[in-house]
């Protein structure tokens, strides 16, 4: 029975030191496992409100204009990368639209595991750094977050990159 439990034991370590010694399969998992999380809860039929709404519309004017729109707003840079999305694609409807900025908030905010990985490498062992990557990728707050179609997983993923950058 002992023997049993520690080849058991033995197993379990040889998969985790295989994961720890190929971090981009690990990354590429712990990606598709947050992509489907972030999947299960996306709704599609509902219309994107509040702040990303202004977006929104900001970056619609934006890619049919092809010059920045005269009205006011104070964070242009999120609109500017979207309506570069926006203009390579060519819907017909508001809520493809809206589809798509939320799916590239998705998208961002999964990439995002990559560089904050790299971040935690310069800190931690690479099996800490797993982990790190892992629970930013399943944090709750970030998923809901990221089907916003918000700014954050833009910002977020520039600050990490340029933080994993400076070190």
């Amino acid at each position: 029975d002992k023997t049993m439990t520690s080849s058991l034991i033995y197993k379990i370590e040889e998969k985790i030191n295989f994961f720890i010694d190929y971090p981009i399969i690990s990354l590429f998992i712990i990606g598709i496992i947050s992509l489907s999380i972030r999947l299960l809860f996306f709704e599609p039929d509902l219309p994107i409100r509040q702040d990303a709404n202004a977006y929104f519309w900001y970056a619609i004017d934006m890619s049919i204009l092809n010059y920045f729109p005269n009205s006011y707003h104070a964070n242009d840079g999120w609109p500017i990368f979207l309506s570069s999305i926006f203009s390579i694609f060519n819907f017909s409807t508001y809520l493809d639209y809206t589809i798509l900025q939320r799916v590239s908030t998705i998208l961002i905010s999964i990439i995002t595991i990559i560089p904050l990985y790299y971040l935690c490498k310069k800190f931690f062992q690479p099996s800490y750094s797993l982990v790190g990557a892992a629970l930013f990728a399943f944090e709750p707050h970030l998923i809901q977050n990221s089907l916003l179609g918000l700014t954050e997983p833009l910002y977020i993923i520039l600050v990490i990159s340029a933080l994993s950058l400076f070190f």
